[in-house]
């Protein structure tokens, strides 16, 4: 039986996430008596907490979401891979030693996990992993390229909590982004997760040249009740080979329209369902935008499969972001020692914001993370906004405050 209510310790009272809504909030000490009891959801609104002190140093007690890369091995050479996935590296960590970081982030109160490679079902073990992890009471959600899915494997997926999120590129960027993978052949995995009753998401890269595709993708997911995510190309990893890549100002103003309509679709779909690592990452971003930095270090990590801990996947791109390894200290010793640098990082501190357009708006402006912000510049705290995020920004926080004019951007 999973619990309807979890809960960890803040210095300021406690985070608790309510499975049956998926609702995540800050709530005072006085909460402590209503979750031992067990309460009924609204029985905590008296104690919900509109604000929390912040400080340079500020984190929660641990992350909300944990990215948490099993292998890098990979059989697709794609060309916009964050790490560069291919050959299995010689330093992985062992079954034995998964299973022990798992319950070191269940102890320390970690709420969710991204299972990520590489290619996750590539692991002998993975789905003895995943069994281990929900057992645990952690909320799941698999990011995949869809290849390894079988009948076979789909009957070991958890159908509680869990999501599987599908790779898909276009119909015919597609295969020419993954090279062994086909737009039919993904679209037949997600038909057979979604009949198999697999809550399951479809992750598309948008890049300079298959805008024109993704209409078709969202009439799909939109069809299976599918959620659908865009995420823009971005020159790290292997993908900095291919920087003619990047989509442009035009892209996104383009794109805005289809932007629009997904973000409603998911907000209808998001209010249908309980706890899932979208509403733990939505979460985030809104606390981003309250705390005025990055959540990266302060609500999400990203473990390594050789056992290193970075503030987020992008960060796991620079050895220098890197808090340690786990093989030499505990999740607990790193989290609550490390990252001090990143996490003191304000978006008051970026130069240029003040006279800027969006860094001025109320829209939560993406490119004020330092890791981006040094590789598109040099400097950390240089405007790290590509043309198309300066764009977006524009173009979809116009189209949502015209609509929704309580709204915030920030959530992707």
């Amino acid at each position: 039986m999973r619990k309807r209510t979890r809960s960890r310790i803040e210095e300021f009272g406690y985070t608790l996430a309510f499975a049956d809504t998926g609702d995540i909030g800050f709530y005072s000490n006085e909460a402590a008596a209503l979750i031992n009891a067990e309460a009924e959801q609204q029985e905590f609104e008296p104690f919900r907490l509109d604000t929390v002190p912040i400080g340079d140093s500020f984190r929660l007690s641990a992350p909300l979401i944990v990215w948490f890369e099993i292998t890098r091995y990979c059989n697709l050479p794609c060309l916009h891979c964050y790490v560069e996935a291919g050959p299995k590296r010689t330093n992985e960590l062992s079954t034995s030693e998964i299973y022990a970081i798992l319950n070191q982030l269940k102890a320390k109160g970690v709420f969710s996990i991204v299972f990520c490679g590489g290619e996750p079902f590539a692991h002998p073990d993975f789905m003895s992993i995943v069994k281990y992890a929900h057992d645990l009471g952690f909320v799941i959600s698999i990011a995949t390229n869809g290849t390894y899915l079988s009948q076979s494997v789909i009957d070991e997926i958890p159908r509680e909590e869990c999501v599987v999120s599908v790779s898909l590129d276009g119909t015919e960027s597609h295969r020419k982004m993954r090279h062994l993978s086909t737009y039919e052949e993904t679209i037949e995995k997600l038909k057979l997760l979604k009949k198999n009753g697999i809550r399951s998401a479809v992750m598309t890269t948008l890049t300079n040249s298959n805008l024109a595709e993704l209409e078709e993708i969202f009439e799909f997911t939109s069809q299976q009740d599918l959620f659908f995510g865009v995420t823009p190309f971005s020159p790290v990893g292997r993908g900095k080979r291919f920087p003619h890549l990047t989509p442009d100002g035009n892209v996104a103003q383009s794109a805005s329209p289809l932007y629009f309509r997904n973000y409603l679709d998911r907000i209808e779909k998001m209010q249908r369902i309980g706890l899932c690592v979208q509403k733990f990452l939505s979460f985030s971003y809104r606390l981003s935008h309250a705390i005025q930095r990055e959540f990266c270090g302060i609500s999400l990590a990203y473990i390594a499969s050789d056992g290193e801990v970075y503030p987020c996947s992008v960060c796991m791109s620079a050895k220098k972001y890197s808090a340690g390894t786990l093989r030499e200290a505990s999740f607990a010793e790193l989290w609550d020692t490390s990252f001090k640098d990143i996490r003191a990082v304000s978006f008051n501190d970026f130069k240029g914001c003040a006279s800027c357009d969006i860094g001025s708006a109320k829209h939560a402006c993406a490119g004020r993370c330092p890791v981006m912000s040094e590789i598109y510049t040099g400097d950390p705290l240089l405007c790290g906004a590509s043309d198309f995020l300066k764009q977006a920004n524009r173009s979809n926080g116009a189209r949502i405050a015209a609509h929704l004019p309580s709204a915030e951007t920030g959530d992707g």
